[in-house]
């Protein structure tokens, strides 16, 4: 797949447009060593926009059943049972606790209080955030905060809310310091960092972002926002963006990581089929 370059990301050229079970697994002790670790990206469900019940219902429904799929060839194997998905915020379109109990009705938290088979671990959006919004202690009850982490084997997991702000990056500081700097690590939230609508947070505080990450051994950025399926480099980092059910982008994330690759495949949700695979060799 080709890389967008950062003329075509500024410009708003769309990204590739693309177009799911068993209990997941309990996480095994930090620092364990892996030898296949899978988990599933999504977000941008939108609930409470028009018509949002029936692609998030089938975006579940095939995250659900994705387990035991074959890989495209180029990949090779099938899917293995993911640890839990992550998702990339805006769960909500107007802030309304309404609508969170509808994605609560599908996603869930644990795997077994919802439709989605696996647990799931939820970033906030700009939509989830609106006024006094009801959604903000909503999503800290089940997280205990807005940035959180947490360890699947080796990889160290970390959500950093809607996007890396001066505090959020002063809790990021002290969780590295915790976790160690070179764990391999996979970052994830909402606002999207370059391309449409990456505006939204200040270029001193992306500047920020890239300094605290100097030195870390950075597998994947996982962001949401922009509604599109897509894959770019910044500052020498992977960034992937999963698609959402609202617009016409209805695509969502296999993510395998073994000891020494990284293999993140798009599944579009609509036409039951892979679109785009993306490899790349995991620093040790």
């Amino acid at each position: 797949m080709r890389r967008l370059s950062r003329r075509e990301l500024l410009a708003g050229l769309p990204l590739f447009v693309a177009a799911g079970a068993r209990a997941a697994s309990a996480a095994p002790q930090a620092g364990t060593q892996r030898k296949e670790l899978t988990f599933f990206v999504a977000g941008d469900s939108h609930f409470g926009a028009k018509d949002m019940e029936a692609p998030n219902r089938a975006l579940v429904e095939q995250m659900n059943a994705l387990p035991g799929t074959d890989y495209p060839s180029s990949v090779g194997g099938q899917v293995a049972d993911p640890r839990g998905v992550l998702f990339m915020g805006d769960m909500t379109d107007s802030s309304e606790e309404s609508e969170w109990r509808q994605f609560e009705a599908l996603y869930g938290l644990t795997g077994r209080d919802g439709l989605l088979r696996f647990p799931i671990y939820e970033a906030i959006g700009n939509h989830d955030y609106i006024g006094d919004s009801p959604i903000i202690p909503l999503v800290k009850a089940r997280h205990g905060s807005l940035v959180y982490s947490w360890d699947w084997d080796d990889v160290h997991f970390v959500c950093l809310d809607m996007y890396p702000d001066p505090t959020n990056l002063a809790w990021f500081a002290k969780d590295i310091a915790r976790a160690g700097k070179k764990r391999p690590l996979v970052i994830f939230f909402h606002y999207s960092i370059e391309g449409p609508y990456s505006n939204m947070w200040e270029e001193a505080n992306k500047a920020a972002f890239a300094r605290a990450l100097e030195g870390l051994n950075v597998l994947a950025i996982f962001h949401g926002h922009y509604h599109r399926a897509g894959h770019y480099l910044w500052q020498g980092h992977e960034v992937f963006l999963p698609g959402s059910p609202r617009h016409s982008s209805h695509a969502f994330m296999a993510v395998r990581l073994t000891a020494h690759h990284m293999t993140v495949a798009y599944r579009d949700f609509d036409a039951r089929q892979w679109t785009e695979v993306v490899t790349t060799n995991i620093r040790r």
